[in-house]
C-alpha cells in the first residue's frame, strides 16, 4: 500500500519576502527602461515617378521624430508631443519611485506597488487613447486620418499613393510588463499575509 504524499511546507519568510519585493525594483527598472524606448512607430513609403521615399514617424514619450529618407538625403526633425504624451511620462516616472518606494519600505509596500501599478497602467491606457484620438483626427500629419494604433495600407496624398505600417512598439509593451510585475508584487504580498 502506498503513503499519501506529505504536503510540501511553505517557504520560509525570508525568501518569500525576497520573491514579493523584488517586483517592485524590477517593474521600476522596466518602467525607467521604457522612457528612452519608441512607444509607437509608423513606416511611411512611395516610389512614384522613379525616386524612392520612406520615412519613419517615432513617438516618445518626450519626442515626436521624423525621419525621412530619399533622393538622395536624409531628413530628420523633432516635434513637439501633445498631452497625451507628458501625462504619460509623468505617470510611469512616478510609477517607478513608487515601485522603488516599494522596495525599500516594508510598511506600505502593498500600496506603493498597487499605485505604482495602477499609475503605470494610466499612463499606457492616456497614451493610447490620445494618439488614437489625434490619429482618428488627422492630427498626426502625412497618416491617414481613420488609421489605428496598429494598422498598414495605402492611401492617395495629392495624388501620390502612399504605403504605410503602423504599431506599438518596445517602450509600450515594457510600460505594460512593469505595470503586471507591480500586481504581480501585489498578489505575492496578499500571499504572505495569508501564512
Amino acid at each position: 500500500m502506498s503513503q499519501p504524499i506529505p504536503p510540501v511546507p511553505p517557504s520560509p519568510p525570508e525568501e518569500r519576502e525576497y520573491a514579493y519585493r523584488h517586483s517592485g525594483i524590477i517593474g521600476a527598472i522596466l518602467a525607467f527602461i521604457s522612457l528612452a524606448l519608441p512607444w509607437w512607430v509608423v513606416n511611411i513609403s512611395s516610389s512614384e515617378m522613379g525616386y524612392p521615399y520612406s520615412a519613419v514617424g517615432t513617438v516618445y514619450l518626450y519626442q515626436y521624430s521624423v525621419s525621412i529618407f530619399g533622393v538622395g538625403a536624409i531628413v530628420s526633425s523633432n516635434l513637439p508631443l501633445h498631452w497625451y504624451a507628458t501625462t504619460a511620462l509623468v505617470f510611469l516616472i512616478l510609477s517607478g519611485l513608487l515601485g522603488l518606494i516599494g522596495y525599500f519600505i516594508v510598511s506600505g509596500r502593498k500600496v506603493a506597488l498597487a499605485l505604482g501599478g495602477i499609475l503605470a497602467l494610466f499612463s499606457i491606457i492616456i497614451f493610447s487613447v490620445g494618439l488614437q484620438n489625434d490619429i482618428s483626427n488627422g492630427a498626426v500629419s502625412n497618416y491617414p486620418t481613420g488609421a489605428s494604433l496598429f494598422s498598414s495600407g495605402s492611401y492617395s496624398l495629392l495624388g501620390v499613393s502612399i504605403n504605410y505600417s503602423a504599431y506599438l512598439s518596445f517602450g509600450f509593451w515594457l510600460a505594460l510588463v512593469a505595470t503586471i510585475i507591480m500586481f504581480a508584487g501585489i498578489h505575492q504580498e496578499n500571499k504572505k499575509e495569508w501564512y
